[in-house]
C-alpha cells in the first residue's frame, strides 16, 4: 500500500511515504546532517557542510554522514510506520555527486546481506570503503581545464551540446572525476567503482554493487550520448580507459536495482518482497511531481521544462535531462539562488518571517542588487561581489534586491525556452522548495512570469522518488490523479500592475548585470 522515496540532499536524507491507494503523502521525516553527533567525527564544517578546502571551487562532504542520516531517517521511520507495508523504494541524489570506492567496499557489501550485521550502523561498516576520502557535490567549480579538455575531445562546443546535450559545465561529474584523478597520484588504480549518489544509496539498499547508473542522472556527467542513453566511449577514454568499468552500465532511472537486503529486514523490519529501483538526481525525481514547467526554489534555483530530445541550447547555458520516469526535459540552473537569500538575510540577523514581512510591506520596492557568490551556469560568469545601485543598504532593499535579482535573471535567460512562446502564450508553472514557503517570494514569481503559480509539496525531490516508485510495482495506478490530490489547491494569481512595473524593472536589470560580466 506505500512506497518510499529517499532523498540525500545538500543538508539532509528526506523520507517521504506515499500511499498509493488514499493518493496521499501520508508522512514526510528529515534529519539534518548538523543535527547528528556523527559529524563530529567527520571533517564537514557545521553550517557550511563542507569539508575545509584551500582550494577555490572545491566541495566535498563526507561520504559517512550520508550513511548516518539513513540510519537515523529509517529509525524515526520505524517508530512512526508499519514498514512492512512498505512495497518499493526509490531513490533521488543531488545531481552530480560522486563517491570513489576500493575494492573493500565489494568485501564490506556482503556484510549487508548478513542479518547478524543489523546491530552495526552503516557509518562503522562503510567507513574504510572509500578510495577517496570525500564526495564532490555539485558545488564544484574548480574544474575549468577538465571541463574545456572534455569539451575539445568531442570536437568542440557545438559538438559537445550535440552529444551530451550539455557544454561541459564545471560542475558535471566528467569534469570532477577528470579533475580527481589528475590531482590524486593513485586515485584511478585504487577506485573499483564511482557511484553517482542515488547509485550509491541503491547499492547500500540491496547490497550489490553492480547497479547501473541511470540515464537522468548520467545526463549530468557530460559524458553519456544524451539520445542514445549509452556512454561515449571518447568523453570516457579522455579521463581513463578504464572508466566505464568504473561507472557500470547505465539503465532508466524507472529500472529495477534489486531487493531490499537482509540488514535493512532485520533492523528495520522492511519485507523480503520490498522493490528498490536505481532511482535519479534530485532534479529528475523532483520532475515527476508536475507535467508542466517547475521551479525548484532551493540552495540553487532550477527551471525545468518538458522538451523533446532533439532539443539542444547552443548557447551551453540550459541543460537536458531526463526525468526520475525516463522523460526528456530541460533544466536552467541558477546556482545563486536561495544560498545568497539566506546569506543576505544571516548577515542582518534576521528569520524567514521576518524576510517575508519585509517583502510585504516593502511591494511597490524595485531595488537592484547584484550578487555572485559563486561560480554562476545561467549564464555562465564568474562570481562577482554585491553591486547595490542605491546609496544606503538596509535589509529591506538588499533582500528585496537580492530576491528579484536571482528570480529576474532567470526569467531573462529562460525566454527562449519557456512556453510563452508557444502559440497560446501561456506558461504552466508549479514552484517547490524551501522558499516556496515563503508566499512573497511566490507573488514575486507570479508577477515575474505574469503566469498563474501552483504550490507542489515541501516534500519535493523525496516525494517525486515515491511517485516513481510505482513504476517498479507495474499496477495500474494513474500518476495524474496522485499528483493532482498532491498539489496545494491555492493559485498563487499575477498583480498585473506590478507585473509590468517588473517588466521595465527586468530591462534595466538585464543591462546592469551584462555591463558587469562581460
Amino acid at each position: 500500500m506505500y512506497t518510499l522515496g529517499i532523498d540525500l540532499s545538500t543538508q539532509s536524507v528526506t523520507l517521504s511515504i506515499l500511499n498509493y491507494e488514499t493518493k496521499k503523502n501520508e508522512l514526510n521525516i528529515s534529519v539534518a546532517f548538523n543535527s547528528l553527533e556523527e559529524i563530529k567525527k567527520t571533517s564537514m564544517n557545521k553550517n557550511s557542510l563542507l569539508i575545509y578546502s584551500n582550494v577555490r571551487g572545491k566541495a566535498e562532504q563526507d561520504p559517512n554522514i550520508f550513511l548516518a542520516a539513513l540510519n537515523k531517517a529509517f529509525d524515526e521511520l520505524k517508530k512512526k510506520c508499519n514498514i512492512k507495508d512498505i512495497k518499493a523504494i526509490q531513490i533521488s541524489a543531488q545531481q552530480h555527486g560522486h563517491v570513489y570506492l576500493s575494492e573493500k567496499y565489494k568485501y564490506n557489501l556482503e556484510k549487508l546481506r548478513d542479518k547478524s550485521s543489523a546491530n552495526q550502523s552503516l557509518m562503522d561498516m562503510f567507513k574504510d570503503s572509500y578510495s577517496y576520502n570525500a564526495a564532490p557535490i555539485w558545488r564544484t567549480s574548480c574544474t575549468q581545464k577538465e571541463a574545456n579538455e572534455l569539451r575539445e575531445a568531442a570536437g568542440g562546443k557545438e559538438k559537445m551540446i550535440q552529444i551530451t546535450a550539455s557544454n561541459s559545465p564545471l560542475r558535471f561529474t566528467g569534469a570532477v572525476i577528470k579533475y580527481y584523478f589528475d590531482h590524486n597520484k593513485g586515485l584511478s588504480e585504487n577506485t573499483y567503482k564511482i557511484f553517482l549518489l542515488n547509485t550509491f544509496i541503491a547499492s547500500i539498499l540491496t547490497a550489490k554493487d553492480d547497479v547501473p547508473a541511470d540515464f537522468g542522472n548520467a545526463s549530468g556527467t557530460s559524458l553519456m550520448d544524451y539520445n542514445k542513453r549509452e556512454w561515449n566511449y571518447t568523453l570516457l577514454n579522455t579521463i581513463s580507459t578504464d572508466l566505464k568499468q568504473k561507472l557500470g552500465e547505465i539503465d532508466a532511472p524507472s529500472s529495477f536495482a534489486g531487493y531490499i537486503s537482509e540488514y535493512f529486514m532485520e533492523r528495520y523490519g522492511f519485507d523480503s518482497e520490498c522493490i528498490v529501483g536505481i532511482g535519479s538526481g534530485d532534479n529528475p525525481q523532483t520532475k515527476v511531481l508536475y507535467k508542466g514547467d517547475i521551479l525548484s526554489l532551493g540552495t540553487s534555483f532550477v527551471y525545468m521544462l518538458d522538451i523533446d530530445e532533439n532539443t539542444r541550447d547552443y548557447s551551453g547555458a540550459a541543460n537536458n535531462m531526463y526525468d526520475g520516469i525516463d522523460n526528456p526535459f530541460i533544466i536552467l540552473c541558477r546556482t545563486n539562488g536561495g544560498i545568497v537569500l539566506d546569506e543576505i538575510m544571516n548577515s542582518y540577523d534576521r528569520t524567514y518571517k521576518e524576510a517575508e514581512k519585509s517583502l510585504e510591506k516593502n511591494t511597490d520596492n524595485l531595488p537592484i542588487m547584484l550578487w555572485q557568490k559563486e561560480y554562476e551556469s545561467a549564464p555562465i560568469s564568474k562570481a562577482f561581489p554585491i553591486k547595490r545601485y542605491y546609496e544606503t543598504p538596509s535589509f529591506d532593499d538588499d533582500y528585496k534586491g537580492i530576491v528579484l535579482s536571482s528570480l529576474g535573471l532567470l526569467e531573462i535567460y529562460l525566454s527562449k525556452f519557456t512556453h510563452k512562446n508557444r502559440d497560446d502564450n501561456k506558461i504552466d508553472l508549479a514552484v517547490t522548495g524551501g522558499a516556496s514557503n515563503n508566499k512573497e517570494i511566490v507573488k514575486i514569481i507570479a508577477n515575474i512570469w505574469e503566469s498563474p503559480i501552483k504550490i507542489l509539496p515541501s516534500a519535493g525531490a523525496s516525494l517525486g522518488a515515491a511517485l516513481s516508485a510505482l513504476l517498479l510495482l507495474k499496477k495500474q495506478v494513474s500518476l495524474d490523479d496522485i499528483r493532482e490530490s498532491l498539489i496545494d489547491n491555492n493559485i498563487i494569481e499575477p498583480d498585473l500592475m506590478l507585473a509590468n512595473k517588473y517588466h521595465n524593472y527586468m530591462k534595466i536589470l538585464k543591462e546592469r548585470y551584462e555591463d558587469i560580466i562581460k
